[in-house]
């Protein structure tokens, strides 16, 4: 190449580069007004110091007290009935049923009374005897609505004629005579309940009795339905199990009501159940009577908790308000509460939360 020849290159380069140069220079200008546009002239708020929150609303919500609960049985052996008197059964009225204050069955012409009593009859009474079986006797004269004395322990004039006005009723004519106003054990046949079913009876006309001796056995059934880790409350409820609704008394939380016992016994939901699947509980539902009026507050709202107990708090941090509250129940992280001393409705609207509640003490 002659020297023309590279001056000539040298030229044609020299363009280029100096192309190449300002265009990286443009670039690199480009590039720092992008950062200059894009970088915040001050820290996003997102950093700052977090705020502490202090409050938070509170409304009303109406509460029925729907809930499902699991309910355990209590199931009764089986019992042997046992006679009391000796003889030759002359008539039978058991078919299956014996009820309290009927006559079950006849011994040499005296008829029988099946009777309950709190206290088994296990003697011959008259005027001036005291004690438990005394006043169980009472009681059920009184129940069946025969003249007695309920609740006393005494055997008097009251009690010899309700006696005597129930053997006339149950055929036993001999007792009309005034002065005949004793008991004779001979006379009854003691039953668990004022109704038991009965299975295997033996005392059929013609047969031969013994007293002590057993005629028939009630089966083992349902005698209590308790609530199981049930929380007693000071409201009436219901509690429906296999679709029987049976009233729970406030403070209660179980069924010992024989007649309802009986209706859910009979039920196909609880004759389909094998005696283990009824021990390890049945669902039921539990609802209140009538629906309560609540304070919904977030669960943090709530301190100084013992039991169903509590408080809240209301006005602000430099002048709170303490308010005791009666816990109703708690769901998806918030109390139902009832304030004792305010109306609910019109009083609180917002409740304190964080670290003031650790200052104030509840009751």
């Amino acid at each position: 190449m002659t020297r023309k020849q590279q001056r000539n290159g040298t030229r044609r380069a020299a363009p280029v580069l100096t192309w190449v140069l300002l265009t990286a220079a443009t670039v690199a200008a480009l590039t720092v007004g992008a950062c200059a546009l894009w970088l915040p002239d001050r820290a996003p708020s997102v950093l700052s110091a977090p705020s502490v929150v202090e409050s938070a609303p509170a409304s009303v919500q109406e509460y029925s007290g729907t809930q499902q609960v699991n309910v355990v049985p209590t199931v009764s052996g089986n019992r042997d009935l046992l006679g009391n008197a000796s003889g030759t059964v002359t008539e039978n009225w058991a078919n299956g049923e014996l009820r309290s204050g009927t006559r079950a069955y006849q011994v040499n012409d005296r008829n029988i009374v099946a009777l309950h009593t709190a206290t088994p009859l296990y003697r011959d009474l008259k005027v001036g005897d005291k004690g438990e079986d005394v006043r169980s006797l009472n009681d059920e004269l009184g129940r069946l609505g025969y003249d007695s004395v309920p609740q006393s322990a005494e055997y008097n004039w009251n009690t010899g004629n309700g006696w005597r006005q129930l053997m006339v009723d149950v055929g036993n004519s001999d007792g009309v005579a005034p002065e005949d106003m004793d008991m004779r054990l001979s006379d009854t046949m003691w039953i668990p309940e004022d109704v038991v079913n009965v299975r295997d009876w033996t005392a059929v006309q013609g047969s031969n009795v013994q007293a002590g001796a057993a005629l028939g056995m009630v089966p083992g059934g349902l005698v209590k339905l308790a609530i199981r880790n049930g929380s007693p409350s000071d409201k009436e409820r219901t509690l429906t199990v296999f679709g029987v609704a049976a009233p729970l008394p406030a403070g209660s939380t179980e069924i010992t009501d024989a007649g309802l016992l009986a209706q859910i016994a009979a039920t196909e939901g609880y004759q389909g159940k094998t005696p283990e699947e009824r021990a390890a509980g049945m669902d039921a539902q539990l609802t209140l009577n009538q629906a309560i009026q609540t304070l919904r507050v977030p669960a943090g709202a709530v301190f100084g908790t013992d039991g169903a107990s509590a408080c809240i708090a209301t006005g602000t941090t430099q002048s709170p308000e303490t308010v005791p509250v009666r816990i109703i129940t708690s769901e998806l992280g918030a109390s139902l509460v009832q304030p004792e001393h305010m109306d609910a409705t019109k009083d609180v609207h917002d409740v304190l939360i964080g670290p003031t509640l650790a200052t104030l003490r509840c009751g």
